[in-house]
C-alpha cells in the first residue's frame, strides 16, 4: 500500500504587512530567507517522489507475476481434473460424470428398469383442509414417520399442514420428501399431505400419531435394475446415480431398448490443458511486457534494479522449459517462445502431440510437488511471490519502510521551517515597526523646522524627507 506525505512541502508565511516605506524590501528579504530554508524540504520531497514511483512500479510488476502464479496453479488443477472426457451413445438413457481418479475406458450399460419411489397420501383432516396455513390433519403437532427402513419422531411448530410439511422435510428429509397436493377441485380444494421416499424401492411409508394411522393411500416403489458390460447378472440400486468405476458415475434417465445397451466411453481430452496453457501464455506475456517497460535508458522507475534481472531469469526458465529432453519440453507440444520473449500456443501442434503422446504430456507437466514443468514453475514463482520471503514482497516492504522514514523527515523539516518562518516574520515585523517610528520622528522634526524657518521640504534619493 502506498505511503505518501499528507502535508505540503513548503510552509507559507503567516503574513507580513509592513507599515514603513521599507516594507516591500523587508518582505523580499523574508521571502528569500524562506526560499533558501525550504531547499532541504524540496530535496526530501524529490526523494519521496522517487520512492513513490518505485513503489507503484513494483506493485504493477507484483500484480502480473501474481497472475502468472495463479495461471500455473490453474494449469495444475487442469492436469488433475480436466484431462478426461466422456461420451454416451444414447443421451436419453444415461448421462456420465467424470471426476478425479477416472481412467480411460469403455463401458456398456443396459437399463432394464428406472425404478420408482414409494409414495403415500394422508387421510382427510378432521374437516376438509381448504387453508393449509391454518388447518391441519387432526390438531396434533407430534407425529411418527416410518420410511426408508427407519422411524423418525417429527414435531411441527403448529398443527397446520404447512408446518407439518416443513417439519418433515427438515427432520426427516433423508427419508422422504413432503409436499401438499389438492385432491379436490379448484373451487373446492381438499389439501392433503403427499410423501415420496427419498430412495428407490418398495419400503412402505407410514405416518401416525396418538389418533392413529394418517395414511389413506400408499404405493410401493421398485429398485432400479441394470446390467454392466453384458454380464448376465441383474444389478439393482436404490439410486438412479451409479458408480461404474473410480471417478466415473452415470445417472439413469430412461430405459434402454431391449438388446441395445448404452456405451459410455472415457478418453483423454487435451482441450482442457490447452485452454489452461493459453491462459498461462497470456499471463506470461503480460509479465514479460511489464519487465520490458522497466528496462533501458527510457525504462521505468525500476530501471537498473537487480530484481528486474531476477524476474527476467524466472521467465526465461519457464519459457524454455525442457524436462531433460526435447520431447519433454513445452516446445514439443507447440508452446514456443519467440525472439521478442512472447509465448504462443499452436493449437494444431498441441493437439497432434498431445493425442499422439498423452502420457508424455502428463509426464512433462508433472505436478507442483513431484517434478516436471509444474514443480519448476511453482518453485520459481514462489521464490519471487512468497508473501513473507518473496523477492518482490521483500523489496516492496523495504520501499514502504523508506517512504515512512522519508515522511517522518519531511514532517520534522516542515516543523523546523515553520518555527524559522515564525521567528523571521516576528523579527522583520519588529524591524519594520522600528523604522516606521523613525520615519514618524523625521516627519515631525522636519515639520517643526519648516514652521520656524518657513523652508519647504525636499526628499532625498531614498524617499525620506530632509531638512
Amino acid at each position: 500500500m502506498s505511503i505518501s506525505i499528507t502535508s505540503p512541502v513548503t510552509v507559507s508565511s503567516p503574513g507580513f504587512s509592513g507599515v514603513s516605506k521599507f516594507a516591500p524590501s523587508l518582505q523580499q528579504v523574508l521571502s528569500r530567507a524562506e526560499s533558501i530554508a525550504s531547499l532541504p524540504l524540496q530535496s526530501l520531497q524529490a526523494s519521496l517522489n522517487t520512492f513513490d514511483s518505485r513503489q507503484a512500479a513494483l506493485q504493477s510488476v507484483d500484480t502480473v507475476f501474481s497472475t502468472l502464479q495463479n495461471s500455473v496453479a490453474a494449469l495444475a488443477t487442469a492436469a488433475r481434473s480436466s484431462i478426461l472426457t466422456s461420451s454416451v451413445s444414447d443421451a436419453g438413457v444415461l448421462s456420465a460424470n467424470v471426476q478425479a481418479g477416472a481412467t480411460p475406458g469403455s463401458y456398456s450399460v443396459q437399463v432394464d428398469n428406472l425404478g420408482s419411489y414409494s409414495t403415500a397420501i394422508s387421510v382427510a383432516g378432521a374437516s376438509t383442509i381448504t387453508d393449509p396455513s391454518t388447518q391441519g390433519l387432526n390438531g396434533s403437532t407430534t407425529y411418527t414417520l416410518t420410511a426408508g427402513g427407519g422411524t423418525t419422531s417429527v414435531t411441527a411448530k403448529t398443527s397446520s399442514l404447512n408446518d407439518l410439511v416443513t417439519a418433515i422435510n427438515t427432520q426427516a428429509g433423508g427419508q422422504v420428501q413432503a409436499s401438499i397436493v389438492n385432491v379436490g377441485s379448484t373451487g373446492t380444494p381438499d389439501y392433503r399431505l403427499s410423501l415420496q421416499a427419498a430412495s428407490l424401492g418398495s419400503d412402505p411409508i407410514d405416518l401416525s400419531n396418538a389418533a392413529g394411522n394418517l395414511i389413506s393411500s400408499a404405493n410401493a416403489g421398485t429398485l432400479a435394475s441394470y446390467q454392466i458390460n453384458g454380464l448376465p447378472s441383474l444389478l439393482t440400486s436404490a439410486s438412479r446415480t451409479l458408480t461404474l468405476a473410480p471417478g466415473l458415475s452415470v445417472t439413469l434417465l430412461g430405459q434402454s431398448t431391449s438388446g441395445q445397451p448404452v456405451t459410455v466411453t472415457v478418453g483423454n481430452d487435451p482441450s482442457g490443458l490447452e485452454s489452461a496453457f493459453r491462459n498461462f501464455a497470456s499471463a506470461y506475456n503480460n509479465a514479460q511486457n511489464a519487465l520490458v517497460q522497466q528496462r533501458g535508458k527510457s525504462g521505468g522507475a525500476l530501471s537498473g534494479d537487480s530484481l528486474i534481472y531476477q524476474l527476467g531469469g524466472v521467465l526465461n526458465q519457464l519459457g524454455t522449459f525442457a524436462n531433460g529432453s526435447s520431447d519433454q519440453s513445452l516446445a514439443a507440444f507447440g508452446i514456443t517462445l519467440d525472439q521478442t520473449g512472447q509465448i504462443s500456443v499452436d493449437s494444431a501442434a498441441f493437439g497432434t502431440a498431445a493425442n499422439a503422446g498423452f502420457s508424455n504430456l502428463l509426464s512433462m507437466l508433472g505436478s507442483p510437488t513431484s517434478g516436471g514443468f509444474l514443480e519448476a514453475a511453482t518453485t520459481a514463482l514462489n521464490v519471487v511471490e512468497d508473501p513473507v520471503t518473496g523477492s518482490i514482497k521483500s523489496e516492496e516492504g523495504s520501499i514502504n519502510t523508506q517512504i515512512a522514514s522519508q515522511n517522518n523527515k519531511i514532517s520534522d523539516e516542515q516543523n523546523t521551517l515553520t518555527r524559522l518562518d515564525n521567528s523571521l516574520t516576528a523579527q522583520i515585523a519588529s524591524a519594520d515597526s522600528a523604522i516606521a517610528q523613525l520615519e514618524s520622528q523625521v516627519t515631525y522634526v522636519t515639520g517643526l523646522f519648516a514652521q520656524y524657518t518657513g523652508s519647504s521640504n525636499t526628499n532625498s534619493s531614498n524617499g525620506l524627507p530632509t531638512l
